[in-house]
């Protein structure tokens, strides 16, 4: 096989599927989708659909690209199913994740701009700050997507909440 070592690994520990039953993996590192050779260019074509599919109910039966996850799954079994469900996920964390950068450039240049400000519009108070940083970080959680923790989280909603003038000098 022609595999990369890595999604050879995948396959067998991850998906449990023997090298003779191959038939789909993702290369995530290279975004490279590996099919077999006896796949039909059809299913070929479901399998990106499935992938590319932009919400999350990728394997709803009512959706063409649940029915075709059904079918994936009676004819090439669970462990290809589960490759493109999972293949999905990723892909729509790299597009979320792309989504973000492109979002970034407009926002960082505005908070670097204040930052640098000589006369900021907020006070800034690195203690009051940490405080609320350090309550949500304690909770010892992560968001949904495990991207962050909640210190984070607790951050953004106090900048936030200042920002929509709900809070004066740190305070209602």
């Amino acid at each position: 096989m022609e595999l990369p070592v890595n999604a050879m690994i995948r396959l067998k520990h991850v998906y449990h599927v023997k090298p003779e039953e191959f038939v789909a993996i993702l290369d995530q590192k290279e975004d490279i989708l590996f099919v077999n050779q006896n796949v039909p260019e059809k299913d070929i074509a479901g399998f990106l659909e499935a992938i590319e599919y932009p919400h999350d109910v990728v394997a709803d039966n009512s959706l063409k690209t649940g029915e075709f996850l059904a079918y994936v799954y009676k004819e090439y079994g669970f462990g290809t199913y589960q490759v493109l469900l999972d293949s999905h996920t990723w892909h729509q964390m790299q597009e979320e994740q792309r989504k973000a950068k492109e979002v970034a450039k407009v926002i960082l240049p505005l908070i670097e701009k204040e930052v640098n400000s000589e006369h900021p519009m907020v006070e800034y108070n690195e203690f009051l700050a940490f405080e609320i940083w350090e309550h949500g970080f304690a909770l010892d959680k992560h968001t949904p997507k495990h991207m962050s923790n909640y210190g984070n989280v607790y951050e953004f909603y106090f900048g936030y909440l200042m920002g929509a003038g709900m809070l004066k000098g740190g305070v209602r």
